[in-house]
């Protein structure tokens, strides 16, 4: 990668960190108000956040940020839609914010939360298989390595985002625990970001992209966010475990 290539992707950093936060307000505020509302209005927010989260997963394959083929990408953008589906559908009729003490509890054994977490195992699964598979059938196999990295990380990515469907359990959970234990949640929560931020800073700077693909600091933007989706589960459950 060339000096010039390198000043032209930091160049892009200030407006590639703003679309991030962008991102992170968006998602924030639609699963905080859908944590907190009654279920008419849960239910509404709950559509609004399916909506926003797909629209996050497409946008980042339409802006990918590494060197792949059109199959590569629609291997990712297929396993973040079946993450989607396995988080939204089962709990569609029953996941609405209600605040009350007969709520059931979110991760029992039976519950719709637990079959996606089995399900994102499942996928990951899937997605290194198919990913090789697809490497080995290539008759040109350069930069093996690299083509695989790329294609499992977009693809795990995109499996993880769905996990931003439990930031109303974040939001409510902190309402059954203490104020100073759901405060080192956030604070936690709130670290990881940071730290994710970080290092889409150093993604930005060695970003080698299709030359085909335009403003691909999208994606960069939006990975870190897409992986988040994993922070917002574990704290969703533990808020759960505790509370």
């Amino acid at each position: 990668m060339t000096g010039e290539t390198v000043s032209q992707w930091n160049a892009k950093r200030g407006t590639m960190l703003a679309a991030q936060a962008l991102a992170y307000v968006l998602l924030i505020v639609v699963g905080a108000v859908w944590g907190l509302a009654g279920a008419g209005a849960g239910i509404v927010m709950q559509l609004a956040g399916t909506v926003l989260l797909a629209v996050a997963l497409v946008l980042f394959h339409v802006f990918w940020p590494f060197r792949a083929t059109i199959i590569d990408r629609v291997i990712g953008l297929v396993a973040g839609a079946l993450s989607l589906v396995f988080v939204a559908f089962p709990a569609a009729g029953d996941v609405i914010m209600v605040q009350d003490d007969t709520r059931a509890a979110l991760f029992d054994t039976d519950s719709g939360e637990i079959r996606w977490a089995a399900a994102v195992a499942g996928l990951l699964v899937v997605l290194t298989i198919v990913s090789f598979g697809r490497q080995m059938l290539r008759e040109e196999r350069s930069h093996l390595i690299r083509a695989l990295s790329h294609c499992v990380t977009g693809g795990a990515a995109s499996i993880a985002l769905a996990g931003w469907y439990f930031i109303p359990y974040v939001v409510s959970g902190g309402l059954a625990v203490s104020g100073g234990l759901f405060a080192g949640v956030i604070a936690v929560m709130a670290l990881f970001a940071l730290m994710l931020a970080y290092a889409s800073v150093w993604w930005l700077k060695e970003l080698d992209p299709d030359p085909a693909v335009r403003a691909p600091w999208v994606g960069v933007a939006l990975l870190p966010v897409m992986f988040y989706g994993l922070v917002v589960f574990a704290a969703a459950l533990f808020l759960q475990i505790v509370g």
